[in-house]
Parts: C-alpha cells; sequence; structure tokens
C-alpha cells in the first residue's frame, strides 16, 4: 500500500499549485506554547524536569496519530487508512508551490529585479538575511539552498521514514524537523541538544542515499567522488551533504570549459581548460545562474522518478507493505 500512498501523494503534490497556507506550520507554534502553558501548571517537580517538554512534543503527536490508525484499522476495507495516510503525506509536504515559486524568482532574476527576487526568497525562507545575500552570487547560492532543503527535508526525508516506519514516523521525524527550526525558551539547553542529535541521526542515511541519487541522475563520476568525500564527514550537516552533491551532479552539464592556447616549456603549443564559472564577468553571470538553478530543479525532479521506479519495483516483488 506504502507505493500507492506515495504515488498518490506525489501526483496531488505535483498538480497542486497553490500554496497550501491552510497547512502551514503555525500549528506547531501554537503546540508549543500550550504545552509550555501546560507544563509550567504542574507541580514544581515535574515541571523541572529537563526531558519532559521536547518528549512530550515529539511524543504527542506521534501518538495521537498512531491510535487514531489503530481506530480506523480496517474501516471500509482500508479506504480509510489509505487516505490518512495520504493526508498526512500531503500535510508533512512543503506548503509551498516549488515550481511556481521557482518560476517567479527566475522571472525576477532575468528582469535584473535582485531586490524582488532576495524578498521572495526571504518570504518563503526565513534564515535568509540581507547579511547572507549581499550581492547577486550569494543570492544565488541561497536560492540553491532553499531548493535542496526544501526538497530534502520536506519531501525525501519524509518519504524515507514513511517507507521505512509509515505515517508515524513520518511524523516523527518531521516533529523534530520542526522542533529544530524552532527551538523553544521552555526547555532546558542540554535537553534541546538532545533533539537535535537525534534528528542529525534521523537525517544521517536519507541525505547520504539522496547524494547516491543526484550521482545515477547526473553527473555520476562527479557526484559519487563527491559524495566518497562527504559520506562519513561527521561535522556536515544533512543539507550541507546534499548541496555539496547536487553541485557535483550538476557539473558534467553546467560548467563550461573555456579552451586556450598556450606555449609550453618546449616552445609547443598546450591546451589549457578554465573553468569558466570563477571567470565569468557580471554579464554572463546572470544567464549562467538562471541556467543552474532550472538544471538544479531538473535534477530534483529526475530524483523522484529514480525513488518512484525503485518503490515500483519493490512492490512487484511484493517487498513493500
Amino acid at each position: 500500500m506504502k507505493f500507492l500512498v506515495i504515488l498518490l501523494a506525489l501526483i496531488i503534490n505535483h498538480y497542486w499549485t497553490r500554496d497550501r497556507d491552510v497547512l502551514n506550520d503555525r500549528w506547531f507554534v501554537k503546540f508549543q506554547v500550550w504545552l509550555a502553558q501546560r507544563i509550567n501548571g504542574l507541580p514544581e517537580h515535574l515541571a523541572q524536569i529537563p526531558w519532559l517538554y521536547p518528549l512530550l512534543v515529539l511524543a504527542l503527536p506521534t501518538l495521537s496519530l498512531s491510535l487514531l490508525l489503530v481506530l480506523i484499522d480496517g474501516v471500509a476495507l482500508g479506504l480509510v487508512t489509505l487516505l490518512v495516510h495520504v493526508a498526512v503525506l500531503l500535510a508533512l509536504f512543503d506548503h509551498v508551490n516549488v515550481n511556481g515559486l521557482t518560476a517567479r524568482y527566475l522571472d525576477s532574476w532575468r528582469r535584473g529585479d535582485y531586490e524582488s527576487a532576495f524578498l521572495l526568497l526571504q518570504q518563503r525562507w526565513h534564515q535568509v538575511s540581507l547579511d547572507t545575500c549581499d550581492d547577486r552570487s550569494s543570492l544565488h547560492e541561497e536560492f540553491c539552498r532553499f531548493l535542496l532543503s526544501s526538497f530534502f527535508e520536506r519531501l525525501f526525508a519524509v518519504l524515507f521514514w514513511y517507507v521505512l516506519l509509515g505515517p508515524v514516523g513520518a511524523l516523527f521525524y518531521h516533529l523534530g524537523f520542526l522542533y529544530r527550526s524552532r527551538v523553544s525558551p521552555h526547555v532546558a539547553i542540554h535537553a534541546s541538544e538532545l533533539v537535535l542529535r537525534a534528528v542529525y541521526l534521523l537525517e544521517w542515511l536519507p541525505a547520504r542515499l539522496l547524494g547516491l541519487t543526484f550521482s545515477l541522475a547526473g553527473d555520476f563520476v562527479a557526484a559519487f567522488a563527491r559524495l566518497r568525500v562527504v559520506m562519513l564527514d561527521l561535522d556536515r550537516s544533512a543539507v550541507s551533504v546534499v548541496h555539496a552533491c547536487a553541485l557535483a551532479a550538476l557539473s558534467a552539464t553546467q560548467r563550461m570549459l573555456l579552451v586556450r592556447e598556450e606555449a609550453g616549456d618546449a616552445g609547443e603549443a598546450t591546451t589549457v581548460l578554465i573553468d569558466a564559472e570563477n571567470t565569468l564577468d557580471e554579464a554572463a553571470f546572470g544567464p549562467y545562474a538562471g541556467q543552474q538553478i532550472e538544471a538544479l530543479l531538473a535534477l530534483l525532479h529526475r530524483s523522484q522518478v529514480i525513488w518512484v521506479s525503485a518503490l515500483a519495483l519493490l512492490a512487484l516483488y511484493g517487498i513493500d507493505s
């Protein structure tokens, strides 16, 4: 059933062209505030337990979903369970229409309206500030990071844990991701660090699998070589691993090599290849950056095809459950 659920969720997510503001993450902020108030109302010896708040933040929604799945099991020949699975995935996916956002961003970029492009990115990715986007190249890099982080954290990692542990596992990862992005002041620092470490471990394997997928969907040699370098790097975040592998996967089509003839030591002509990415002038950088974003989006779409194909093979041989 998991393959059917994922296929339905991806199809709906692809053709749902409007931003799903009704499914935003503000519920989590309200839930944090509500939970903190309830914990503060407990007896002091309970309220002072440092692990209580992060434990309840992750456990209450997860247990509620588990209970719901038990109650609806077998209702209407499993159709209700199927609909709940699809609804959970759609709620966990990115609420932004990434294709539409990219089209609007590229339109502003190609018109030279970089302020509009920055504001559009900042509206959807609050980590971005003027300090991190003080020129065109840094703005371009941040948008590429936005695409990859959104794709990994709100799609691939969710599907990975759904395949392994079902909707409960996907929700648990998503709650950890939201907790990391909105660490509450109501909890002790060492307790938060434990949750952040757990999220890091939950993302470790999916990030490297996505890097491997990029090597299959793009320049295999360059991407796989980069993956080998970052594979066991424990200091890198998951998004950093994904970003490095994605750029390496694009190198075959995106790196422009300029050929120049130079005289060698013996006087004969020698062919020299120059990486044009580092030698682009101001006029050439704009079109190059736009092409790279389009290529990156195409790489992400090809990666989805690879996963769906792999899941279809698993379902065909009865491994899917």
